[in-house]
């Protein structure tokens, strides 16, 4: 029994005709009817019942077609993973993320990673960045992508840029750093910082906060909502910020260093070689930036 039989008996089932099915596969009617006939023989029973021009299923047909269309769907299955091998695209994929990019543009990205790359099996983690590098370093995930820390750590991780985000030091704009016409750092260090933390080999901790005065979060959306409450001032990236600058609602900081550019790109471990959806993923956030 072969591949190309159960096809074409589907096909037939499916437009009660041979000549229908012939055309639906673009092969001749003979080669079709002569396919039915081998079936039918190699398995020792009558699977259509022909009647002038139109076919419908015996009892038996009728018995195994669910069957045959779960043969016909595996077998398209390993010819297209074996397809993908060759193309060198990845069966299985690990990839850790941060929430420097908006939500939105991550599930319209893992659609269209569904739509491109369906015989691929996919899990996605999200994680503050600083603990992104330390997850590569030690094979919890394949691929990581995140803003990317200033200085490497991980001596067997590679950095690949990206593009780049614009950090913003914003305030609610009724909060007391809003209203002041030049900000300096003891101002900062005058209220409550909100800062991302992380987990290591230590501990729990905050990264790099500017305020002895801080509350950590895990993800930039939790910096940006306490931000939104009018609890505090923070670092987030323009990307999430942009809709409540643009209301009104909050407010960049007059301080020198309240805009600045920071890497966005991918972290990889260094023996680790890309594949084709690493690769897509790559020109998909290439895009992305360059056009945010």
């Amino acid at each position: 029994m072969k591949v190309n039989q159960l096809a074409m008996f589907l096909a037939t089932s499916d437009t009660g005709s041979i000549a229908e099915a012939a055309r639906k596969l673009g092969k001749s009617r003979t080669t079709v009817s002569s396919s039915l006939s081998a079936l039918e023989d190699e398995l020792g029973v009558q699977l259509l019942e022909r009647t002038g021009n139109q076919v419908t299923l015996t009892a038996v047909g009728e018995a195994i077609k669910n069957d045959c269309e779960r043969m016909v769907m595996i077998a398209g299955d390993i010819t297209a993973r074996c397809d993908q091998h060759i193309k060198g695209v990845e069966s299985v994929l690990r990839i850790a993320r941060d929430d420097a990019l908006p939500e939105s543009f991550w599930r319209q990205l893992i659609h269209d990673m569904s739509q491109h790359f369906p015989n691929t099996s996919v899990s996605v983690y999200m994680a503050p960045p600083p603990e992104l590098d330390d997850m590569v370093e030690q094979n919890m995930v394949d691929i990581a992508y995140c803003l990317l820390p200033f200085t490497r750590r991980m001596t067997n991780n590679h950095h690949i840029k990206l593009g780049e985000i614009r950090m913003m030091t914003v305030a609610h704009s009724a909060h007391p750093l809003s209203k002041l016409s030049q900000v300096v750092n003891s101002d900062l260090a005058r209220y409550t910082e909100f800062t991302l933390s992380a987990i290591d080999d230590e501990g729990l901790h905050a990264v790099s906060p500017a305020s002895g005065n801080y509350i950590a979060l895990p993800f930039y959306e939790h910096l940006r909502n306490a931000v939104l409450d009018g609890t505090g001032w923070s670092n987030v990236p323009s990307v999430l910020i942009n809709p409540y600058l643009r209301d009104g609602s909050v407010k960049v900081l007059n301080h020198d260093q309240a805009m600045k550019w920071q890497s966005y790109g991918m972290i990889q471990n260094t023996y680790n070689q890309q594949g084709g959806i690493t690769r897509w993923l790559a020109n998909q956030l290439e895009q992305y930036l360059n056009e945010a």
